[in-house]
């Protein structure tokens, strides 16, 4: 029975459609390397219990493997079905989480005795559905101001919960990126979309202001790049010492950039990395890349950026094959959503963009994450089954 399934599915999912083996494929290449460097920190994060991160993280995978079986052969199309309901089902485990343990000085999770969910990751894939549906249903008026509204508030509900009671910064600007963005596409006219721009700015601003180690974030971000653009020659170089490195406010990337360059080419090989020994803080979710950096050189780095080029790549085929507005739309969410959040992921450790706790899909440690990213693949799955049916 077992084999007559996975034989269905092979035949089914990947040898009759191109897109669909190349996701199968670039996926299980992402997950190998996120098994690789997890198992490499696995001893670093609970001492006494060496091997329960890459237990836990190998039962995520399996877990995913399932939800994203389902998601392949669950038509897409019967999500619509589901607005209210999965509008109404997120809000109320967002606002749950105040009443669970808080974890790492924040109220993220909701403990289900088992395992920690975390319903931040659910919203995304929540308000893509919601908002693919809405902009499908009103693209031919989606300029007027009752077509606005209703975005507005399936947003700013998530958002400003998120945000608030969450105090997860990162996750609330990556559903406004995923918001305007399917405005931008649903070709939304120009005078909104600087709106759109200008509250975007505005919102950062008051976030960064109002929360002193946003502040101190930014700041340490931006300062090397005003000398330099400044050419300030006032500018000391300070005697770098394990000390000084450890007060730095810039102490998680400077961290990060020793990882990287200590890796060279080739890296120092599987599980030598000495950075997550004792320094790197976040090794197996939030900092995994210097890890793969350092242990596996600038060719395991460019490989996984390469991985992820070809997941843009084959999501965006999908999309531009897809006959419907609705898969389009939804399509699309995916895509961004999870090229968003390794763009943010890679770009923080790397310094191009200020220090944020996003995990870096299918090779960050993190149950919430690994489930909703494999569910969301067999959406982009499903979407390409129906396109093979309809040529």
């Amino acid at each position: 029975m077992t084999k007559l399934f996975f034989n269905n599915f092979i035949v089914n999912n990947l040898k009759k459609n191109k897109e669909a083996r190349y996701l199968s494929y670039i996926t299980l290449g992402l997950l190998i390397i996120g098994i690789l460097a997890v198992s490499s920190c696995s001893s670093m994060v609970n001492i006494k219990a060496p091997l329960d991160c890459i237990t836990k993280h190998f039962i995520n995978i399996g877990l995913g493997f399932i939800l994203f079986i389902i998601a392949s052969f669950f038509d897409y199309n019967k999500y619509k079905n589901f607005n209210l309901f999965l509008f109404i089902i997120t809000t109320m485990l967002l606002l749950s989480t105040p009443f669970f343990r808080e974890i790492n000085g924040a109220h993220r999770w909701i403990n289900l005795g088992f395992f920690n969910f975390q319903p931040s990751e659910l919203a995304k894939l929540v308000l893509i559905i919601i908002m693919a549906n809405f902009l499908s249903r009103h693209k031919h008026h989606i300029n007027t101001w009752s077509a606005n509204v209703f975005p507005c508030i399936y947003l700013t509900v998530f958002a400003f919960i998120i945000f608030i009671m969450q105090s997860d910064f990162g996750t609330a600007f990556l559903l406004f990126i995923i918001w305007s963005s399917m405005l931008f596409i649903a070709k939304i006219d120009t005078k909104r979309i600087l709106i759109i721009i200008l509250a975007c700015i505005l919102a950062v601003s008051v976030a960064i202001a109002i929360k002193p180690y946003r502040r101190k974030r930014v700041i340490t971000y931006i300062k090397p790049i005003v000398q330099f653009v400044l050419h300030d020659k006032n500018a000391k170089a300070e005697k770098m010492t394990v000390e000084s490195i450890r007060n730095s406010d810039s102490y998680n990337s400077d961290i990060a950039f020793a990882a990287f360059g200590s890796g060279g080419w080739h890296g120092k090989g599987a599980g030598k990395s000495d950075t997550k020994l004792r320094y790197l803080p976040e090794k197996q979710t939030d900092y995994i890349f210097p890890i793969i950096g350092e242990e596996y050189g600038l060719l395991g780095t460019l490989v996984t950026v390469f991985l992820f080029i070809m997941f843009t790549k084959t999501a965006l085929t999908i999309n531009s094959k897809c006959k419907d507005d609705f898969g389009k739309f939804l399509s699309f969410g995916i895509m961004l959503t999870i090229t968003g959040q390794a763009i943010i992921n890679i770009g923080m450790t790397t310094g191009i963009f200020p220090s944020k706790g996003i995990p870096l899909p299918f090779i960050s440690y993190g149950g919430s994450a690994m489930l909703i990213n494999c569910y969301m693949i067999g959406i982009l799955v499903n979407i390409a089954r129906s396109n093979s049916k309809l040529l």
